[in-house]
């Protein structure tokens, strides 16, 4: 008797429409009731969260590691100086300022200071008294330039790297007290000394980008390495959920419960939407943590987090454009989670045990790789016809067309006829995935081929 009831209530679904979304509440309250109880999942919002947080910090310090490591190569500051006299030379008519040579700051201090400046020696004298720790400094006016020379003895304790050093710190000294010869005062000096700016080569489109306020072919290369690494954990985090999921809830038969009063599309969107509402918490989670960990660091640690944001993915440069910009993005984020959700839903239909779902995720995540790598080959070629071409074709559009429309490569109607593509595909998916869920999702024999998959859905 109750074979026969069952029999009449799945007789009944299959004449109901299988693109109704009832049940769809359900089928999302209980997902994501699921979702967050399931300790694999809550580990991995955790490590997530923790990524992000730690970010930020990690690439302060792995900054200021570079920026020390280069500070040292060009700093005059002399470490563990060996150098006990310095002995200054000064053949010109400009009086050295001991003040500004700052040999206490620059690691000098404990050197004795001779200099002389009255002729009684000459460079001879000077050079052949010299011991091992001595360094002798000779300022002199020859063919129409100052020059400023350091001499060590043959047999010397002292480092060349010391040397170079002791000159530098003389040599800016001396700059200084000339300057002020002049009657220069300490703005002028500091403007002078500055010198003139000279950027590194241009080409006429990086000239023509600076001068417009546009956005240079780097500076969308950059912006779309941080949309597309965006794009990629959206992507594979819904496929590994989704997929492991709807597999999971197949195996312990649950899903046969539930089809008795949920239909196909609803289930589907249930599933989908509630795994989103996850990914979202994730990331949102994710990018709160990171700005609350750099907050503390720059208001209670005083520390400059801006030295480390060109060390890694600066996930920053995604609200340069604004709170339209910001729309945009989110909403081209929303409908490729919805495809590749949509897509991994259908891949999990058909699976009927844990080894199909690890299978099911491997074809998403490759899908999305290829769509990754070939958007990045693309987009290093910046012309008009490659970007247009690239916005309009997925996987790739779902990558480039949100960051060419952003920096000025294609225009609003390219732009639209894109989305309506990414749109129509996300409709298309969510059709298919209806009759596969249908056809597949009590299915409970080996994983069909994906022949016997494209059936299902013809039938």
């Amino acid at each position: 008797m109750k074979r026969a009831v069952a029999s009449k209530s799945n007789a009944v679904n299959e004449k109901e429409n299988i693109y109704s979304l009832k049940g769809f509440s359900k089928v999302f309250k209980f997902t994501l009731t699921q979702t967050f109880k399931n300790k694999a999942y809550i580990i991995s919002l955790v490590v997530f969260v923790l990524t992000m947080s730690l970010m930020g910090p990690i690439q302060y310090f792995s900054a200021k590691s570079s920026m020390s490591a280069s500070e040292s190569l060009l700093s005059n500051k002399v470490k563990d100086a060996a150098t006990t006299n310095l002995i200054v030379l000064n053949e010109t008519n400009v009086s050295v300022d001991v003040e500004s040579l700052g040999l206490s700051d620059n690691g000098l201090g404990g050197a004795a200071l001779d200099i002389i400046a009255d002729g009684s020696k000459t460079a001879s004298d000077v050079i052949s008294g010299l011991g091992k720790t001595d360094v002798a400094v000779i300022i002199r006016f020859e063919n129409n330039t100052y020059k400023v020379e350091t001499v060590r003895a043959e047999d010397s304790d002292i480092q060349n790297e010391e040397l170079d050093k002791i000159g530098s710190i003389f040599e800016e000294g001396f700059n200084t007290a000339r300057m002020k010869a002049q009657n220069l005062d300490q703005e002028k000096i500091a403007m002078l000394q500055k010198g003139v700016y000279t950027n590194s080569v241009k080409t006429q489109e990086e000239y023509i980008a600076a001068k417009s306020d546009t956005y240079t072919q780097n500076q969308m290369m950059g912006i779309f390495s941080v949309y597309s690494i965006l794009i990629m954990i959206v992507s594979t985090m819904s496929a590994s959920f989704i997929v492991s999921s709807v597999t999971e809830e197949k195996i312990s038969k649950l899903v046969e419960g539930l089809l008795v009063s949920v239909r196909p599309m609803a289930l589907l969107m249930g599933k989908v939407c509630g795994m989103m509402v996850y990914v979202i918490t994730i990331l949102i989670s994710g990018f709160v943590s990171s700005k609350v960990v750099n907050l503390v660091m720059e208001k209670v640690l005083h520390l400059d987090m801006s030295a480390g944001a060109s060390a890694g993915y600066d996930f920053a440069a995604l609200f340069k454009f604004g709170a339209v910009g910001l729309i945009i993005i989110l909403v081209c984020i929303l409908i490729t989670y919805l495809a590749f959700g949509g897509f991994s839903g259908m891949l999990g239909a058909a699976c009927t045990k844990t080894e199909d779902a690890q299978s099911a995720t491997g074809t998403v995540t490759m899908l999305v790789f290829i769509g990754y790598f070939a958007s990045m080959m693309i987009t290093s070629n910046d012309k008009a016809i490659v970007s247009t071409v690239a916005s309009l074709v997925p996987p790739v559009s779902f990558f480039t067309a949100p960051v060419y429309y952003l920096t000025g490569r294609i225009s609003l109607p390219i732009f639209a006829a894109s989305l309506l593509i990414q749109i129509a595909i996300v409709v298309g998916i969510c059709l298919l995935c209806a009759k596969t869920y249908r056809k597949l999702i009590i299915n409970d024999s080996s994983k069909p081929k994906l022949r016997d998959v494209l059936r299902a859905v013809k039938g």
